[in-house]
């Protein structure tokens, strides 16, 4: 029987790798909540301290192979290991994805394609488990991105995602020492180029931080819209008028036109979370399309304090509008997009409003 699995391993290897991916991709995606959710934050701990030991385990059972020319294959470790992958690209998944933009949901589907594709022409088995250690500092550094704002600094900037960096190679450091010893002492060469994949994340990650293509997570916008009047109620509710959108833009909370009435001034309404006790100013930033470009128009800023499931709400005004092209961009004071709402000025006769309280 033992034999029948080895041969099934040795026929459909990276079928079954890229199986047990997905396996974890899809039994993860429904359990990640909020950053600051112990029960999750605990589950993602647990999948980096698994991964980071089968890593080590399959290394040194490699070397072991290789050295008394063994052909077993240790097929549970190998199918354990991609299950935990799976589950922690699939969870990171869902937390940067829901900062508002398709930047992070593009980063880590990019990245589970990647894991997929390296299982299937990495050929050599030393070759895979060195992609391992990529892709293991790549959730980890992400992870880290996360917990370091959520749960020690309370902020989120430049300073807090240097420090992130640092935790995650201090991390990854002692990950890497742990496999020199149990592993290459023999092989210098090796420790050597894991240490030069890990660096290449690393410069990789803060690349795409500093042109802000990665979301400002653990922030995420829960909702946005363009507002013809805002009024708060004494119980801190706002009620608010708006023209409903369209049929076809189910997805939206408000029309994407935006019919003005002479001496009329739209609101931009948004409700962005935070984790608990992180506090941090957001920035309402008001484009006009000019031509081919969007111009600045205003730069409206106010502090926000993590903890409220729905969101911190907060809006801003502006006034003078030109019918065309305008958004409203929610971000962070380096620039990080967090959301936005996109609409379209419109001049015509008195439109029809609804009501709802936000």
């Amino acid at each position: 029987m033992v034999n029948v699995w080895v041969a099934l391993w040795g026929r459909y290897e990276r079928h079954i790798s890229a199986a047990g991916l997905l396996v974890g991709f899809l039994l993860d995606i429904v359990i990640a909540d909020r950053p600051d959710s112990i029960p999750n934050n605990l589950l993602l701990l647990f999948y980096l301290l698994a991964a980071g030991f089968l890593i080590i385990i399959l290394n040194r059972r490699e070397m072991r192979r290789l050295e008394a020319q063994h052909s077993a294959e240790p097929l549970f470790l190998l199918f354990a290991l991609q299950v935990f992958f799976g589950g922690l690209a699939s969870n990171l998944l869902v937390l940067y994805g829901r900062s508002g933009t398709l930047a992070g949901s593009a980063l880590f589907l990019g990245a589970l394609a990647a894991m997929l594709v390296g299982n299937e022409f990495l050929k050599t088995r030393y070759a895979q488990l060195r992609f391992n250690v990529a892709v293991f500092y790549f959730l980890l550094l992400s992870y880290c991105i996360i917990a370091v704002p959520t749960f020690f600094t309370h902020t989120v900037g430049i300073g807090t995602f240097l420090l992130s960096g640092l935790a995650s190679l201090a991390i990854i450091g002692l990950f890497l020492a742990l496999m020199h010893f149990f592993v290459f002492r023999r092989n210098s060469t090796r420790s050597a180029s894991a240490a030069y994949v890990v660096g290449t994340v690393f410069v990789v990650f803060n690349l795409l931080y500093f042109l802000n293509i990665i979301p400002p997570v653990p922030l995420s916008l829960r909702e946005s819209g363009i507002y013809h009047s805002l009024l708060r109620r004494a119980d801190g509710a706002y009620v608010a008028l708006y023209e409903a959108p369209r049929w076809s833009e189910f997805w939206r909370s408000t029309s994407g036109f935006y019919t003005l009435a002479e001496g009329k001034s739209a609101f931009c309404y948004s409700s962005v979370f935070a984790p608990a006790d992180l506090m941090t100013p957001i920035y309402h930033r008001w484009e006009y399309m000019t031509g081919s470009k969007w111009d600045t128009r205003s730069l409206v800023s106010f502090p926000i304090s993590g903890g409220r499931a729905e969101g911190y709400r907060g809006f801003s005004v502006k006034s003078n509008l030109e019918p065309g092209r305008w958004r409203c961009n929610v971000e962070t004071a380096q620039g990080a997009l967090i959301g936005r709402a996109g609409f379209t000025v419109v001049e015509n006769v008195a439109p029809e409003l609804s009501q709802t309280v936000l």
